[in-house]
């Protein structure tokens, strides 16, 4: 009996020993890891909690400070916000330092001309900046308050022998207007002596009667017809092409030349439009001539021309100037063939 049950166990221990390599071939072979099962994605960390104040900007270390001798970069015509300018005067707080009068804040280094470029003025218009309460600015001293004329301001330096009439009149302004700018310090009754400087507001005109100037007018017989044999408006030796005609970038040639050089029609013409323009152009003139082609001259420092004059090729028009979006004195010129701008160096002598 007691060997009965021992063969008992034995055969049990004899049928658990055949089921188990049954069992893992069953399962089939152990399988390598996967390689490409991604990895189980960690908990992410408790985030720290929001903050209401931003990071303050920080300038790149490679663009120096105003007044710090680094070199300057000016950004001319670009739309700046009023807080752009340093002022410390509440009255200027909403004004646009593009368009607007406004009070600056001199920094070292500053010159007049480098402030005409950086807020888009005229250089020559710089001349009558002032000090708050209206004083002449002798030179720029760090921390002076200074006064930056309107964009649509001019500054006249008055010659030998002109009047206030003439001034105003010269500039399409009524002589009321200058008497009533403080920082001109005008009186009714006092003379004006050479060299003073009077702020013209608003100026638009910069028209000058050619019999004033002793300017000789070729004989108008009535005929406005341009032969198309077009020549050049300044003198072939007297400029250089500072810019050409790039279609759809720059319509035009600039040529650059000595402030006060003539400017002549390039060929005969109506004159449809001569003064101020409210595009960039500063003083311009443009001429009709009757065949389909249509030239503008623009920049002009002054102009002996209006609308309705005829106008002879090589007749004196105006002179070089740097007035509207220009950066030194030079002569823009357009010409449109049929209404379309077309480079002038197709049909302006080789």
């Amino acid at each position: 009996m007691f060997i009965h049950h021992r063969g008992l166990v034995a055969l049990l221990f004899a049928f658990l020993f055949m089921q188990a390599p049954m069992a893992v071939n069953a399962a089939g072979p152990p399988q390598p890891p996967n390689i490409f099962q991604p990895p189980a994605t960690p908990t992410p960390p408790v985030l720290p909690p929001a903050t209401a104040t931003p990071t303050p900007f920080s300038a790149p270390e490679d663009i120096p400070a105003p007044g710090d001798g680094g070199a300057k970069i000016f950004l001319p015509f670009l739309a700046m916000s009023p807080g752009t300018v340093q002022t410390e005067n509440a009255r200027d707080a909403d004004v646009n330092p593009m368009v607007d009068s406004f009070v600056y804040v001199v920094k070292p280094g500053d010159t007049l001309s480098d402030l005409a470029v950086e807020f888009g003025r005229d250089v020559k218009t710089m001349s009558c900046v002032r000090t708050e309460d209206g004083g002449v600015v002798g030179s720029l001293k760090p921390g002076l308050h200074i006064v930056v004329p309107a964009l649509s301001d001019l500054c006249h330096i008055v010659k030998s022998g002109q009047t206030l009439d003439k001034i105003a009149a010269w500039y399409g302004v009524a002589p009321e207007s200058l008497l009533a700018v403080p920082e001109n310090h005008l009186n009714a009754d006092a003379p004006l002596h050479p060299g003073q400087t009077l702020l013209i507001p608003n100026a638009r005109s910069r028209y000058q009667d050619p019999a004033d100037l002793n300017l000789v007018r070729p004989q108008q017989d009535g005929w406005r017809y341009g032969d198309g044999q077009f020549i050049w408006p300044l003198p072939r030796d007297s400029f250089w092409i500072s810019q050409r005609f790039k279609q759809g970038k720059h319509n035009a040639i600039d040529m650059a030349a000595p402030l006060g050089a003539p400017v002549y029609a390039a060929d005969t013409g109506r004159v449809v439009k001569a003064g101020w323009s409210e595009i960039g152009y500063g003083y311009r003139v443009i001429i009709d001539h009757g065949i389909d082609y249509v030239t503008l001259y623009a920049h002009l420092s002054e102009y002996y021309v209006q609308p309705g004059d005829i106008v002879q090729k090589g007749e004196i028009i105006g002179r070089v100037g740097s007035t509207g979006n220009s950066t030194g004195p030079h002569l823009h010129f357009e010409i449109r063939d049929y209404g379309y701008l077309i480079d002038p160096l197709l049909v302006l002598p080789k």
